[in-house]
Order: structure tokens, then C-alpha cells, then sequence
């Protein structure tokens, strides 16, 4: 049995009435490291190690980054003073953003607030109808529309070069070039170019996936060669954020980027300001490229599935939901958080600390513990009738990580916001094609369907 087929049973053994709140599963450990690897499954049970800092720490996300980029951090990492330095600096920036939008926060997060999204969801909605009609222009009597590459992953690249400022590296690197020529060589269908802003979407999404998984995917220690591919794939997305800033200007005006160009000067004793500030950048790229492109292809590929239909979360249905302007904020986050619910596949690792018994399980110091939140979402005793979509903004979600604690995910209000206006923008303009099936390469979503409606 495999690693995975491992994981995933013991997945749903943890499930099960009775079950402990951990299992240990040795087909995830290497001689290479020290400690043991648990599984968590439940989802009371994964909530408490994601919100239980003081025991279970996230110090192996920045030991990751640290082996293949040196000084560079996210904010999914330790709690140390960096990462509160790193907070301080985004809080500032968008402080800056939000005077020169005349908007005010109030009494919530301003990453929360309704003026911040609802402007981000003018922008999302502005770069879903300029792609949809381009596509619909060209669509007309020719091939299906491939709804991951010309759609998910192009605005998800569109959205972040506005919101974040960060443009394409000036070159291609060669890793991404053979990476491309071999998903054309083996993949049918029209090639994937790397000219234009698909070509730019895709450079940038080929250059952080590596990263990704050497440092969200790693349980234990990741191989070589993927330390190898992470560093020679992420350095020219750093050089490319070095050079943004030399010129702040060119970035969008309303950019993080230029944020923080322009709140510089309050951050006199940050001696590295510019590595944190990069940090920053570089992180929230990811997130929105990667991330944001992935959820909205898996989310559609579900949609389009006879899985999707059996759970009651088919395409109309979903972009109805969110293209009613009245739901609110709450229930259209309900709606994007059941669909990723739904989706899964998502997992979190955490590091213990110290010897002692959590849960009547004795752990050592150095022990990994794996936190399946797809399993965690599915939980019976958390979700009525869990394989049917039925949003409530009451459901305790977790597909993001925690919603409370100090590493609540800083954009997950702009990644709900932006999900939600691409689908509904959708509405009456493209459809998934029958038979419609997501297909994948190299561990990304790369294929899906869909076609052009014609009034």
C-alpha cells in the first residue's frame, strides 16, 4: 500500500465512533528524520491543533524556505518578531491603501472590511468580463474553451498583478520552458504557449508550484531534486519583486506593492525592510496564483462532475448562489467555503514542541502531526449530511486553516471575494461542455472544458 492509499485510510479510520484523536502512520516517516508523523482526521480534533500555537508549532514551514531560499518567510511560519515585524508592514500598507480609496475600515479587519472587498470584487468582476469576452469572441464556432488555463489560472494572474504589483519575470525560466514543452508533448489538444499574459500566467504559476510543495507538501524532509527545482523555479520571482521595487512606480498605483514602497519611511529601525516587505509580496503572489487559479479550476471540475450533481452542487446552481448580489458577504463566503468543502484535498502540517500526552496520545518533541482538513470537512459530527452542499455561514469551515487564532490566513477575504465574482460572472456567457471532466498534469489542474453561450 502505498504512502497516500496509507494516509487516506487512516484518514477515514480516525473518522469512525471511537476512534483516537491521532494515529501514527510510519509509511510517512524517513530515517532521515527524527521524529514520528500522526494523522489527524476529526474535525474538533484538527481545529485544536491548528489553534494550539503553544503546543503545536509551524517552525517547519520556515525551516523549508530556509533550505532553499535563505531570509525569506511567510507568514505562515513561526510567530517570531519577523513575522510580527512582516504583519505590522502589511496593516501599514494597507492602511495607505485605504486612505487613497477614501474607504475606512470600521470596527472589523481592513482585509475584511465591505470597502475592501466590494473593490476588489469591481476589480474581479472587470477582469472576469474582459477575459470572458475575449473568449467568447474567439469561442464562436471553434474548439472548447479550456476553462483552467484561459479562465482560473489567467485572472487569478491578472487579479494579483493589479492587487499585488508584482509583473512577469523578463525571462522564462529554462525549468518552466521544459516543464511546458513536456505537458504539450504529452497532453492532446492545443499547446500551451508561454507568449502573452497566458504565457505569463502560466510562467509564474510553473515557477511557485515547486516551491508549494517542497514547503506545504513536505511531511517529513522533501527529496533533492525538488530542493533543487524550488530554488532555480522561485529565484527569478524574487528578482522579478527586486526590480518592482526599484521602480514603484510602474506597479499599480492602488498596488500592494507601491503600499509599501510608500510606508517605507515609517519602518526606519526595520534594517531588512525589504526582505520582509519581499517576503510579503512573494507569499501573497503565490497564494493568489496558485491557489486561488487551483480552487477555482477544482471547484469548476466538481461542479461539472456527476459527483458534483449527486451532492447537489452542480455549475447553475453554484453560479446562482453567488450571483445574487443580496446574499451578503457571509452567505456568498458560506457558498465558495462549502464548494472547497466539498472539493478537498487539503492538508497542514504541525510540528510539537515538547514531550507530553495531548488527548491521552504521547507525543515527543519533533513529532509531525499531518491535519487532514478534507477529512476534517467531511466529518459527520460536524456537518450534517456532509456530502450535500448546503451553505450556512454557521458551518465551523477550516478549508482555509483556522478561522480564529494568530494564523488566520491574512488573504483568504480577497481569494473568497475573487472565487466568488469569477463564477458568477460566468452567468450566461459559458457553460462546462457535456461530459465535461478536469483533467490534470504535474499535480495542477490543466484541462476542463466549457463552452460559449450565445444569445
Amino acid at each position: 500500500m502505498s504512502a497516500e492509499a496509507e494516509l487516506a485510510r487512516i484518514g477515514q479510520a480516525l473518522l469512525e465512533p471511537g476512534a483516537p484523536a491521532l494515529l501514527r502512520c510510519p509509511a510517512l516517516e524517513k530515517p532521515a528524520y527524527p521524529g514520528r508523523v500522526f494523522v489527524a482526521a476529526r474535525h474538533d480534533v484538527a481545529s485544536a491543533i491548528l489553534c494550539d500555537t503553544a503546543r503545536f508549532s509551524l517552525r517547519h514551514y520556515d525551516d523549508l524556505l530556509e533550505q532553499v531560499l535563505p531570509g525569506t518567510r511567510y507568514l505562515v511560519g513561526e510567530n517570531d518578531a519577523k513575522r510580527q515585524v512582516r504583519l505590522r508592514l502589511l496593516h501599514a500598507a494597507q492602511g495607505w491603501l485605504d486612505a487613497q480609496r477614501g474607504a475606512n475600515a470600521g470596527d472589523v479587519p481592513p482585509n475584511l472590511a465591505p470597502a475592501f472587498r466590494n473593490w476588489i470584487g469591481a476589480m474581479a468582476r472587470e477582469e472576469a468580463e474582459r477575459v470572458l469576452d475575449r473568449l467568447t469572441r474567439r469561442a464562436h464556432g471553434a474548439a472548447p474553451i479550456n476553462f483552467v488555463r484561459e479562465y482560473a489560472f489567467l485572472i487569478a494572474w491578472r487579479i494579483a498583478r493589479r492587487i499585488i504589483g508584482v509583473p512577469a519575470p523578463h525571462r522564462v525560466p529554462l525549468p518552466v520552458r521544459l516543464v511546458a514543452a513536456l505537458r504539450n508533448i504529452s497532453r492532446p489538444g492545443p499547446w500551451l504557449r508561454l507568449q502573452g499574459e497566458q504565457g505569463a500566467s502560466l510562467t509564474m504559476l510553473l515557477m511557485l508550484q515547486p516551491l508549494f510543495g517542497h514547503v506545504f507538501g513536505t511531511v517529513t524532509t522533501s527529496p533533492g531534486w525538488m530542493q533543487w527545482l524550488s530554488r532555480q523555479m522561485a529565484q527569478p520571482s524574487l528578482a522579478a519583486i527586486d526590480r518592482a521595487f526599484d521602480l514603484p512606480g510602474v506597479a499599480p498605483a492602488h498596488s500592494l506593492l507601491a503600499a509599501l514602497a510608500a510606508v517605507e519611511p515609517q519602518f526606519a529601525e526595520v534594517a531588512d525592510y525589504r526582505l520582509q516587505a519581499r517576503s510579503l509580496i512573494f507569499e501573497l503572489t503565490g497564494a493568489m496564483v496558485l491557489i486561488v487559479g487551483k480552487s477555482l479550476a477544482e471547484i469548476a471540475g466538481f461542479a461539472a462532475s456527476a459527483q458534483g450533481a449527486e451532492a447537489g452542487l452542480d455549475w447553475i446552481t453554484l453560479v446562482t448562489h453567488l450571483s445574487a448580489r443580496d446574499h451578503g458577504w457571509a452567505r456568498r463566503d458560506a457558498a465558495v467555503n462549502e464548494a472547497l468543502r466539498l472539493v478537498g484535498g487539503s492538508r497542514l502540517m504541525r510540528t510539537v514542541r515538547h514531550d507530553g500526552t495531548w488527548r491521552a496520545i504521547s507525543l515527543a518533541a519533533q513529532d509531525r502531526v499531518v491535519v487532514l482538513t478534507d477529512a476534517a470537512s467531511r466529518d459527520p459530527a460536524a456537518f450534517a449530511d456532509p456530502g450535500r452542499f448546503a451553505p450556512d455561514p454557521a458551518r465551523p469551515y477550516i478549508t482555509s486553516g483556522p478561522l480564529e487564532g494568530p494564523h488566520v490566513c491574512y488573504g483568504r477575504g480577497m481569494a473568497w471575494t475573487i472565487m466568488a465574482e469569477a463564477i458568477a460572472a460566468t452567468a450566461g456567457r459559458i457553460v462546462p461542455a457535456p461530459d465535461a471532466r478536469l483533467t490534470n498534469f504535474a499535480g495542477l489542474p490543466d484541462d476542463l472544458p466549457f463552452t460559449a453561450l450565445y444569445q
